[in-house]
């Protein structure tokens, strides 16, 4: 409790100070990083801020070198907040360096995927750093997409790092309890300033936490691979690669650029249409309503896969499952906003 109110007065102060100083603000006028539901309020990217400067006190086992990589990678983000780096490629060509170094260095690694065929080729080194390095890309830019509504991404982050606390916990499953506890206890925090739209985490947040959760992710998988189906991280990280995938394939067969940034994304079509019908008259309600509901449905979703943990055919009926609400959702919304 002390820590978390540690926490919370901290992120006040540097949101104080950061709007004083009219620092990292995201505001229409400048900004370009996201192109998402704005407000008129000069709102801080302070969540990622906050979350560099205490992330090296919530490690139970200090390492530098995961701190470099996420520094890296939160300054990567931060050039792209302040539009300094604006094109999505570059940012690729450089979250792909920094977090393929750090897999060489901390020699993590894919285990299986329960596909006799493809495990063949896991085991080649290569391979084996291309799949992941393939795979954290696509969680790290997933999550980027999902930004732009309050509390989605950060109550996301918290969805999943409950369901795999709660399975290591039920099932003495092997992971790094005090750490993953330490990691909730500060993303509270920032979600509840994010809840009243007090602080964004901006690129620079969500590269660094979406990376951090995709190394416990893929350690629990590596510890746990004769006990835990690998479907089961799929299923909980679901909705960033599907919402990735989906909005690369929709602008390729658009013809629109691959790295262009749009509002068409499922998120904001159920934003845009509770607005258009008048239903809330408040933005900033409305946006952290649209949030809510979406993570609402992730939090179900991530209950039935918990129960389900090593159960490789039923986490994949789970997954399907999900694909085909969000395509359905995506049509529904897609039409009647177009029909408007």
């Amino acid at each position: 409790m002390i820590k978390f109110l540690f926490f919370l007065f901290f992120h006040f102060v540097i949101n104080f100070f950061f709007k004083k100083v009219n620092f990292l603000i995201d505001k229409k006028e400048i900004s370009d990083h996201k192109r998402k539901i704005l407000t008129n309020a000069k709102t801080p990217l302070s969540g990622g801020f906050i979350f560099l400067i205490f992330f090296p006190f919530v490690q139970t086992e200090q390492n530098l070198f995961l701190l470099s990589t996420v520094l890296a990678l939160y300054l990567v983000g931060f050039m792209s907040d302040i539009n300094f780096l604006t094109s999505p490629v570059k940012r690729i060509i450089l979250q792909a360096f920094f977090i393929l170094f750090f897999i060489i260095i901390y020699d993590l690694s894919i285990k299986t995927i329960s596909l006799e065929k493809f495990d063949e080729l896991l085991n080649f080194r290569a391979f084996n750093l291309f799949f992941l390095l393939v795979c954290l890309l696509v969680l790290i830019n997933g999550f980027n997409f999902l930004d732009g509504i309050n509390t989605l991404v950060i109550g996301y982050f918290l969805i999943c790092l409950i369901s795999i606390y709660y399975v290591s916990s039920k099932y003495q499953l092997s992971l790094d309890l005090n750490f993953v506890e330490n990691i909730l206890t500060l993303l509270l925090v920032i979600f509840i300033f994010n809840f009243f739209g007090k602080s964004f985490l901006g690129d620079s947040g969500t590269y660094t936490i979406a990376f951090i959760i995709g190394i416990i992710f893929v350690k629990f998988a590596y510890e746990n691979f004769f006990r835990v189906s690998p479907y089961f991280i799929a299923s909980i990280l679901w909705y960033p690669a599907i919402e990735n995938l989906f909005s690369i394939l929709r602008r390729f067969f658009l013809k629109k650029k691959l790295s262009q940034p749009d509002n068409n994304h499922l998120h904001h079509l159920i934003y845009l249409f509770i607005k258009k019908n008048n239903l809330i008259k408040n933005n900033l309600f409305l946006n952290t309503l649209t949030g809510i509901m979406i993570n609402i449905y992730l939090f179900i979703s991530s209950l039935a896969t918990i129960f389900y943990y090593n159960h490789t055919k039923t986490l994949l009926v789970i997954i399907l499952f999900n694909i085909l609400v969000y395509l359905s959702l995506y049509n529904y919304f897609f039409r009647l906003i177009k029909n408007k």
